[in-house]
């Protein structure tokens, strides 16, 4: 177990230099030198391409800005909030207490408090997406499978177990399942307001009558769709390349000394 820490920092280091590094400056690339496409060219694109015969087999790698149009409001399950899609989490925060005898023979309590899982949910409908150009709108698939997704945490809230009557969502909750060493619950939502501005980044293409945006066939190239405005994504881009660079080393050179540490000694 010794040799294992160090080896785990040295190959995870490498992994966010040399893998996980390059995809993100991939990312940066592809959005600083796209140009930005309307709904009413892609309209036009595709139905030139239906002329010439290629119909729905056309694909195109776009760069898209507009706002959410959404047919089927959601509401959030905990602050209760009319919004175009919702991701929630519920989290049952529980307290566990251990009498242990440390080195001096003294007895203490050490309390440690743990989080789990009780429910993972998204909004199942996919969002729309129109702009300035068109009536029209094109298809987002953000529960399609390669979709990043990067939406803000708009709700997160601890709530002990005496005042969750006050919340809708825990009306049919048997608490029974539930033991005394649970504290109470953390909510979390994220979310998309109705007529919040997108940026999008990913592949156009048919299905049936509708454009819809989605993965991209090349799995080099990204599916993005963001509440951040291009410069503001790429920013955030850009740092989390240098924190992967500086992580990534800071890690090997950790894992290194260690290592050596342990062979030598």
């Amino acid at each position: 177990m010794g040799i294992l820490l160090p080896i785990i920092l040295v190959v995870g280091g490498l992994v966010a230099i040399f893998y996980f590094r390059p995809k993100t400056q991939n990312n940066i690339t592809e959005m600083k030198f796209m140009q930005t496409k309307t709904i009413s060219d892609l309209k036009n694109m595709f139905s030139q391409m239906e002329s010439n015969g290629l119909g729905n087999e056309y694909r195109e790698f776009v760069e898209l800005k507009g706002n959410v149009f959404s047919k089927n409001e959601t509401k959030t399950p905990f602050s209760c909030r009319n919004v175009a899609y919702c991701s929630s989490k519920l989290l049952q925060v529980t307290q566990t207490r251990e009498v242990y005898t440390d080195s001096n023979g003294n007895r203490k309590e050490q309390i440690t408090k743990h989080e789990n899982t009780i429910s993972d949910e998204k909004s199942s409908q996919n969002i729309e997406l129109i702009d300035a150009s068109s009536n029209e709108t094109v298809v987002l698939e953000i529960n399609g499978t390669g979709c990043k997704l990067d939406i803000p945490k708009t709700f997160d809230r601890f709530e002990p177990k005496d005042n969750l009557r006050n919340y809708r969502y825990f009306n049919s909750f048997s608490w029974n399942r539930f033991g005394a060493e649970t504290l109470g619950f953390r909510m979390e939502e994220k979310t998309i307001d109705i007529n919040q501005g997108l940026y999008v980044i990913g592949e156009a293409y048919k299905v049936g009558n509708e454009i819809h945006i989605g993965k991209p066939k090349d799995k080099n190239k990204p599916f993005i769709v963001t509440t951040k405005s291009e410069e503001e994504f790429v920013n955030t881009s850009t740092r989390k390349s240098m924190y992967l660079l500086v992580g990534g080393i800071a890690s090997i050179i950790i894992g290194i000394v260690t290592m050596g540490s342990i062979l030598g000694g």
